[in-house]
């Protein structure tokens, strides 16, 4: 007896079926398309973060303008009668219902200068409330009824501010503000 191993016989080509090539060329397309949802999947996420970067943006810029029109407004105040048609373009200030104003603010400004254009804004006159109503409730403060508050009157505004981010992204924020001016 010998401790040779036989040598497996040789396979004629006529009986091979090309079974191996068909398997890799099926795994082949698997992963090709495995590939291309992975790359498909990374652009919708790069696409998304670049949303939501401009998105953040402009909300940043909207925010800004809708502090610097309130800083603005509570510094200078404002007299007291109800403005006109005229006093949109003149200080900024437009009776409830007109056509909005925008204002833009100064070149420069603290803005993102990736934005699109400088952040706008603009001021809209309400109307008077007793100046209790800023806080409690009318005429009540910490509620009990505070006499200095009941003496002064508020004006109310509301400042709308908008911004833009490379066509993107538009953002638009109101702000109510009360504005305490005593009774002359």
């Amino acid at each position: 007896m010998s401790n040779r191993v036989p040598y497996p016989r040789r396979v004629r080509r006529e009986s091979q079926r090309g079974i191996t090539l068909l398997v890799v060329l099926i795994l082949l397309l698997v992963l090709s398309l495995l590939g291309i949802a992975i790359l498909r999947s990374s652009a919708m996420q790069e696409r998304m973060s670049a949303n939501l970067r401009d998105r953040s943006l402009a909300f940043q810029g909207a925010e800004t303008a809708l502090l610097y029109a309130q800083d603005r407004l509570l510094e200078g105040g404002w007299n007291n009668k109800a403005p006109s048609a005229g006093d949109c373009s003149a200080q900024g200030i437009c009776p409830s219902g007109a056509d909005p104003s925008w204002t833009s603010l100064p070149e420069g400004g603290s803005y993102d200068p990736r934005l699109a254009a400088p952040p706008q804004y603009w001021v809209e006159y309400l109307g008077k409330v007793p100046a209790g109503a800023t806080s409690g409730g009318w005429g009540m403060e910490g509620g009990s009824t505070n006499a200095a508050a009941i003496e002064a009157e508020a004006a109310l505004y509301r400042i709308t501010a908008r911004s833009r981010s490379a066509g993107r992204a538009d953002v638009q924020l109101q702000a109510n503000v009360i504005y305490k001016v005593p009774l002359l």
